[in-house]
């Protein structure tokens, strides 16, 4: 994933500061900046166009692409080699076509239409040209729903248009003028950074920008840990079984038969054979089993042995099971989100 930051020009994040994340995002490996040429908090012209040229200039010396957020009327000033223009809204589908001949352009992936999108391939515009970028929303309770989300993403997929969105950063200093952080999901506006991150990659974004133009360096670290679209989990380990610790410490994927209780993850057996293994009983074995218990089967299961499943209903206890884990409680809601076939894994905290 090819994911990266926000620098905003004639704001109160100064020169200085500015520079200084780009540089800092450079080092830890980041390709991407997002900036934009809509900003009404703006007042100075001067100053803006100062910060401008600062951040254009120290984002191509650090070989960043650069996407320049622009809408119809304003468009035109900001034609420079090299730049990706964020379409806003105001651009017809004849103009659209025609940039896309000429140049890279991303399309308001929060608006856009099928309808729209089969209008252009009409009119011979040049897909491998076009990507997409959501919207952020400074505005609480106005971010994306997450089915609608999810709903544009797989119609710009079906083009073959990979698609970025915007998660805000919490611990860092948000952007004026209402300091609410700038996501693209409403879910995520009182998230963390690597929560939000997450999600967004298990809901198959392609490319995820922080939008705030402040982010601290563990926001950004934790957006550079995030490179595909695996689901990570965070859990409380509760086993003291070495065997059963270093299984759960690998990569799953989710089994493609989809159970009705539980999440099958296709390799644990296969784990447990690979490193002759056995998984005796442990100690809880009469408690029942809840949503976001990751459990073990263990050596009274036979051939299932090392089976690994994160539970998504109220199960009753088994003498055969070993809960060895359990989600934490802000994390329970992604295990919805893992797809058959999808690979998941668990970070212990």
């Amino acid at each position: 994933m090819q994911n990266g930051i926000s620098i905003y020009a004639g704001l109160d994040y100064d020169s200085d500061e500015n520079i200084s994340l780009i540089e800092t995002a450079a080092e830890m490996g980041f390709k991407r900046l997002f900036t934009s040429a809509q900003i009404p908090e703006t007042s100075n012209a001067e100053t803006f166009m100062d910060d401008f040229t600062d951040i254009l200039t120290t984002a191509s010396i650090n070989g960043f692409e650069i996407i320049l957020d622009v809408n119809a009327d304003n468009f035109s000033q900001y034609d420079i080699d090299g730049i990706i223009l964020r379409l806003d809204d105001g651009f017809n589908k004849e103009q659209v076509a025609e940039m896309s001949r000429a140049r890279k352009i991303m399309l308001n992936a929060s608006t856009v239409t099928e309808e729209f999108l089969n209008d252009l391939v009409g009119l011979g515009a040049n897909f491998d040209n076009i990507t997409a970028l959501h919207n952020f929303y400074p505005h609480s309770c106005t971010g994306l729903d997450t089915y609608f989300f999810d709903n544009q993403n797989h119609i710009l997929h079906d083009f073959n248009i990979s698609v970025g969105a915007f998660v805000p950063s919490k611990d860092g200093k948000r952007r004026l003028p209402l300091r609410e952080g700038l996501p693209t999901l409403e879910d995520c506006r009182n998230f963390s950074t690597d929560l939000s991150a997450r999600f967004l990659a298990a809901l198959g974004t392609d490319f995820i920008l922080i939008g705030d133009g402040q982010p601290t360096r563990e926001e950004l670290l934790a957006l550079a840990a995030i490179q595909s679209d695996e689901v990570i989990l965070h859990a409380q380990l509760l086993s003291n079984d070495l065997t059963t610790a270093e299984i759960l410490s690998r990569q799953f994927t989710r089994r493609a038969d989809v159970a009705k209780s539980v999440i099958r993850a296709a390799e644990g057996r296969h784990y447990l054979k690979s490193i002759n293994g056995k998984i005796p009983p442990e100690s809880n074995l009469a408690i029942e089993r809840g949503f976001g218990d990751i459990t073990v089967d263990n050596d009274g299961f036979g051939r299932y042995a090392g089976e690994v499943q994160i539970v998504q209903d109220i199960l009753p206890a088994d003498e055969r099971v070993n809960i060895a884990a359990h989600l934490l409680e802000e994390e329970i809601f992604l295990m919805g989100y893992i797809k058959p076939r999808q690979k998941f894994s668990f970070k212990f905290v």
